[in-house]
């Protein structure tokens, strides 16, 4: 029997526990279906396997990640550290995520039902539970996993900070309350309550409790920032509209002071580890130069010389920045130099960059899947998930949720709605600023999903009291956002690439009867990437030493696409590792010929001709080789040391030579040098290797030997003795030392 003290719980606070629970068993499902699958695991490459390998990096103690500026957004960083501290597990993490988006769904209700009623939050909460995009980003390890949970939590006190207190007079506020006439208007224009039930207090209490709301709000939209950095920009113009419709400086302040002292660890850590003064990280200039530049098409493009990686940018773009400069240059003179280059295309092209700029902010509005690097309806469809079901995304989303934010808005308290409804343009504009990604556009779904459901809300209530003129003019505009939104572009949704990463990724976890049969999916006849499948995979087993496994793909490949000089020759290069040289030779050389970019610079067709004894071939193809990458110096070493095997001394020289100005500290790249310069009788050019050679590895006699033989050659008989002795101490049985002693040494 229930203690007559003890109160009954509420129906409505049980409806919406059971509602929640019913969200998370959802969102479990769709973990428990894709937390095996090859691309979502820690090793799987890209953005995941940076952020876990940094992550890990704090877990053990590296708090700062110096020395350099974060190359990717800290704050998930350490809130995947922080989860792996505590549960030891990236499953677990994974679980924390889509408990968090759990409550994004309730707070997407809760600022609904401040702003539009209660039967628009119940809609609204439903349209939030089957969004797709959120439960998919909610399950993998990436940045975007918390965007939306940050976004929604940033907007409700948001909404807590701004709302009126207590509706007008005779009206319902959110939480069942009525105004019973003892409400006034303080300084700010906002109405509080003196007495009565609205269970604030005075109006000295509902102030400061508002402050804090819109602190609050600040707080989190600076944690988001360092998560999105776009966030910034929309928390700044949310500023500017709070103080033009409050006409009052102080909420605008304290949002401002919220949103720094969200940014400051960022800050505090840029100064104290990477000693710069940033709140940001280092790869912001790079995506502004990818999206405002000659050629940009509004989305992802990569940029010549960076590595279309997350890791490879952090070194590319310093290397391409310094190389322009002409001087090494640190992480956020990078930044500022493709910002530069930005800027001056802007400002030559200003027509061109306006257009620009409202394509992408189309595109930002646009339904179309754009993935980066993950493609939501390859997991959804392809792979056979729940997701399928999660009915609601952007193309409902949108159209219903702009007509929403204008159609149904809040009559009585307009002013501080367009600050709650601002930062929809506020971050479409922040994103069209650089370029348009799915993940990049997450957040914006969360206001939408709110005014999604006040316009069907208001859509029920023009049907109930027949009011057939207004419920034509919403369903008029929302017809018309509707074709705008879900208009074709014509781009790839990328359902094909991520099946061929899962096949490659399937062939590096060694289970390669599943890549096998993820190769033949992706290439069946009629497939618009017929034969790249095939391609994808062999490549992939030909990188990690199968060439055996990669034969039959690439043979199939190279049937179904007997012109790709590609496919040509890595089939040679197949045919060259499973002890065919003969048979490689023809496809290897019609891919070098070809002229595309090859691995390692082309080298396989020299080995090939090595291999079946044709080493003057071998030495015309080398001389014509670029090792690649061309700042590798073993890459040049590589090379030369080839060259010197087909006994092509003249033509192994310049490599030596050119891999002694990349590592000049380097003593094997000076004997390498000089023992060909030594080949080519050129003795006192060699002697200068080798001496530099030996002074830099004191300790390696053939350097001395060498060096020794050289001094000999060019009459240095004292100097030749001195040099075999100290190799003869290093290794009693150096037969040249010996040699050089027992020839004259001694004269």
């Amino acid at each position: 029997m229930r203690h007559p003290n003890v109160p009954l719980p509420m129906p409505g606070t049980v409806q919406k526990g059971v509602a929640l629970a019913a969200v998370f068993v959802l969102k479990l499902i769709v973990l428990q279906q894709l937390r095996g699958h090859p691309l979502t695991q820690a090793n799987s490459g890209l953005d995941t396997t940076a952020y876990a390998d940094l992550a890990r990096q704090v877990v053990d103690g590296n708090w700062g990640l110096g020395p350099s500026l974060y190359y990717v957004s800290p704050f998930y960083i350490y809130f995947l550290a922080a989860g792996l501290a505590v549960f030891k597990s990236f499953t677990a993490v994974r679980v924390l995520q889509i408990a968090l988006g759990t409550v994004t769904v309730g707070l997407v209700f809760a600022s609904a039902r401040v702003w539009f009623g209660e039967r628009a939050a119940w809609i609204a909460a439903a349209l939030a539970a089957f969004t797709g995009l959120f439960t998919f980003y909610e399950v993998l390890i990436v940045q975007a996993s918390v965007d939306a949970f940050l976004t929604s939590t940033a907007l409700y006190f948001l909404t807590l900070g701004v709302r009126p207190v207590v509706p007008p007079e005779g009206g319902r506020y959110g939480t069942g309350e009525k105004n019973d006439g003892t409400a006034k208007k303080d300084g700010s224009g906002y109405r509080t309550a003196t007495r009565g039930r609205s269970g604030y207090g005075t109006s000295r209490v509902v102030s400061a409790f508002r402050r804090n709301a819109i602190l609050l709000a600040g707080l989190i939209f600076g944690l988001q920032t360092l998560n999105r950095p776009n966030v910034m920009l929309a928390a700044i113009g949310i500023t500017v509209v709070m103080v033009i419709v409050l006409r009052r400086i102080q909420p605008a302040v304290l949002l401002v002071a919220g949103l720094a002292v969200g940014m400051a660890p960022a800050a505090v850590r840029n100064v104290v580890v990477a000693h710069e003064w940033t709140f940001v990280s280092s790869h912001g200039g790079l995506n502004f130069y990818i999206g405002n530049r000659e050629g940009a098409t509004g989305f992802y493009l990569p940029v010549p010389g960076i590595t279309p990686a997350i890791v490879g940018q952090e070194i590319d773009a310093r290397r391409v920045a310094g190389a322009a400069l002409g001087h090494p240059v640190n992480d956020a003179e990078a930044s500022d130099y493709f910002v530069a280059l930005s800027r001056r295309w802007m400002m030559a092209h200003p027509l061109d960059a306006a257009a620009l700029f409202l394509r992408k902010l189309y595109y930002t509005f646009n339904a179309a899947h754009v993935p980066l690097p993950h493609s939501y309806p390859f997991y959804a469809y392809d792979e056979n998930t729940a997701l399928r079901f999660y009915v609601v995304g952007p193309w409902l989303l949108i159209p219903l949720g702009l007509a929403g934010l204008v159609f149904a808005a809040p009559a009585h308290r307009t002013r501080e709605y367009l600050i709650w409804a601002s930062f929809v343009p506020a971050y479409a504009a922040a994103v069209a600023l650089f370029f348009v990604a799915e993940r990049y556009r997450l957040p914006l779904l969360v206001p939408l999903c709110a005014a999604s459901g006040a316009a069907i809300d208001a859509a029920l209530r023009a049907i109930q009291v027949r009011r057939w003129r207004s419920l034509a003019a919403g369903a008029g505009a929302v017809a018309v956002l509707a074709i705008a939104a879900n208009w074709r572009l014509g781009l790839d949704d990328g359902r094909w690439l991520e099946g061929l990463r899962t096949a490659q990724q399937l062939a590096i976890l060694q289970r390669y009867d599943e890549a096998d049969r993820w190769a033949e999916r992706l290439d069946t006849p009629g497939a618009a990437h017929y034969g790249a499948g095939r391609y994808g995979l062999g490549a992939q087993l030909l990188m990690l030493g199968h060439p055996e496994r990669a034969l039959p793909h690439l043979q199939a490949a190279h049937r179904q696409d007997p012109s790709n000089a590609r496919t040509d020759y890595a089939l040679g290069q197949a045919l060259l590792g499973s002890g065919r040289a003969g048979d490689a030779v023809p496809h290897l050389r019609r891919g070098f010929d070809a002229g595309i970019e090859l691995p390692k610079g082309g080298l396989d067709l020299a080995l090939a001709l090595q291999s079946t004894g044709d080493l003057p071939g071998a030495a015309a193809i080398i001389s014509r080789v670029n090792p690649s990458p061309p700042d590798d110096v073993e890459a040049w070493l590589r090379v030369g040391r080839l060259a010197a095997e087909v006994r092509a001394p003249q033509v192994a020289e310049p490599f030596f030579r050119r891999a002694v100005q990349l590592r000049p500290g380097q003593a094997s790249t000076h004997q390498q040098l000089g023992l060909t310069l030594l080949v080519l009788e050129r003795f006192d050019d060699a002697a200068r290797e080798l001496a530099e050679a030996s002074r830099l590895d004191p300790r390696d006699p053939d350097s001395l030997s060498h060096l020794a033989y050289c001094e000999l050659k060019l009459g240095r008989a004292p100097e030749a003795r001195s040099h075999a002795l100290a190799a003869l101490a290093l290794k009693p049985d150096d037969p040249l030392a010996k040699g050089i002693i027992r020839a004259g040494g001694s004269r």
